[in-house]
């Protein structure tokens, strides 16, 4: 889906990272006020059937989930032939409709207010988004993860390239399927 959507965000706090590996050094808390914007999205909402076939806690779910944002930004820079800064990504889940299992939504969105027009792009292109997206993933020499594909095994978990690959994997069938 693609439309018009208001993106909240607030800093809360800050990593320090290494260059070249992206591996964690140290954090600290800030207090800053929220900014709002409207613009344009693409999003990709993630049933609960991601998952039922095999058991997987809601911890790895949730952080395959934010490989798989990684992944999907470089990939929609990459399919919209942006900048990556010129395209946020967000992962958010509803939870006011009372939902039992983790559906999260993956929001790519024009990261300047108003939009400028990224969102249809992609979303006539989810199936080579998200072929290039697993190809990504599936090229990467690393066995658990790292900063070029779905993150580092510290913010993923030890399985977070393989429960990412599984996850997709359904989502592109699920797409397929009438």
């Amino acid at each position: 889906m693609h439309g018009d959507v208001r993106v909240n965000r607030q800093i809360v706090g800050f990593k320090k990272i290494k260059f070249y590996t992206n591996e964690n050094v140290g954090a600290g808390k800030l207090s800053m006020p929220e900014q709002e914007m409207h613009t344009t999205a693409f999003w990709l909402h993630f049933r609960p059937l991601f998952s039922s076939a095999w058991e997987i806690s809601h911890r790895r779910k949730s952080r395959a989930a934010f490989g798989i944002r990684q992944c999907a930004a470089h990939s929609g820079s990459a399919a919209a032939d942006v900048r990556p800064r010129d395209l946020g990504v967000a992962m958010s889940q509803e939870d006011a409709t009372g939902l039992v299992a983790y559906e999260p939504n993956l929001y790519l969105y024009d990261a300047y207010p108003g939009g400028i027009g990224q969102s249809a792009p992609l979303y006539r292109l989810t199936p080579s988004l998200l072929s290039q997206t697993v190809e990504l993933i599936a090229g990467c020499p690393c066995d658990a993860g790292c900063p070029s594909c779905v993150g580092p095994t510290g913010e993923t978990g030890e399985r977070g390239k393989l429960v990412a690959g599984k996850i997709l994997a359904e989502l592109m069938s699920a797409r397929s399927s009438p």
